[in-house]
């Protein structure tokens, strides 16, 4: 499925717009090519798409130019690294067994893997320098598969250089899975967290621990996504349809869910 491919989908089934990435690279100027060609298609709609860039290596890690070169294109999103992050990799190694843990998203090219932390505990200074294009662009900091306490230590430290759009991804992920005290420590200092269709999906965690953080948080400190988008799995379009049914079979209510896909989404770019 293509960036188009999923934008026509999306517009017909009533979505306002999406985020697109890629873990190998940037999808700011793909995205602003599939905006311009919806604009053609479906006159008035406004459908936006909107891209970013993830730090791998394919970019060059904690690499501050390419965030600038990001928000200069017009990109949203900053990523921190996801199959990069040495976090993500101690944790595939130590569970080499577990399936859907997206292995196949490794390059073959090996280089030592990403680390937000030196070995007294603080933010090495590529990070500073990440923070600060981050901000200048007012992207949203996003912190990919990076550990729990790298997390933590970046939303603090994006927080006090006054950067306000945060996202803790994958908090129900086993990657870089949060207790509910973590999760409220990463709301307390900042952030809003991301629950993923994929993951239950996927049977890496129940769907019960998702509705039960979002009824321990309130759905205001929520973000629900698919993670979807390939090729062996459904359309984020279906996943999002089917996130909200089994949400909403498990007490979570219709306002709520619209609030955690649509309106708190809407925050974090307007």
């Amino acid at each position: 499925m293509t960036d188009l491919t999923l934008a026509m989908e999306a517009v017909k089934a009533g979505m306002a717009g999406f985020v697109t990435k890629c873990h190998q690279g940037d999808t700011s100027a793909r995205a602003a090519v599939v905006e311009e060609a919806m604009e053609l298609l479906y006159p008035g709609k406004n459908f936006r798409v909107w891209g970013g860039v993830v730090l791998n290596h394919g970019v060059g890690g904690l690499n501050p130019s390419a965030v600038y070169a990001s928000g200069k294109m017009g990109g949203r999103f900053v990523w921190f690294p996801t199959v990069d992050a040495e976090n993500d990799a101690q944790y595939k190694k130590m569970h080499a067994g577990q399936q859907g843990l997206g292995a196949s998203n490794e390059q073959p090219i090996k280089k030592p893997k990403i680390k937000l932390l030196d070995d007294e505990g603080t933010l090495v200074p590529e990070v500073k320098e990440v923070l600060r294009q981050i901000k200048a662009f007012n992207m949203v900091l996003a912190t990919g598969h990076i550990s729990v306490q790298e997390s933590l230590a970046l939303v603090r430290a994006a927080a006090t250089m006054g950067i306000r759009k945060i996202l803790v991804n994958h908090v129900s992920l086993p990657i870089t899975k949060a207790s509910l005290a973590l999760q409220k420590e990463y709301i307390d200092s900042g952030a809003m967290v991301e629950h993923c269709y994929y993951t239950p999906m996927a049977g890496l965690c129940s769907w019960e621990e998702i509705a039960e953080s979002i009824r321990t948080l309130g759905p205001e400190h929520v973000i629900l996504s698919t993670d979807l988008g390939q090729p062996t799995n459904s359309s984020p379009v279906e996943g999002m349809e089917k996130f909200a049914e089994h949400l909403y079979s498990l007490g979570i209510s219709e306002k709520s869910i619209f609030q955690m896909m649509a309106s708190n989404p809407e925050k974090l770019f307007f």
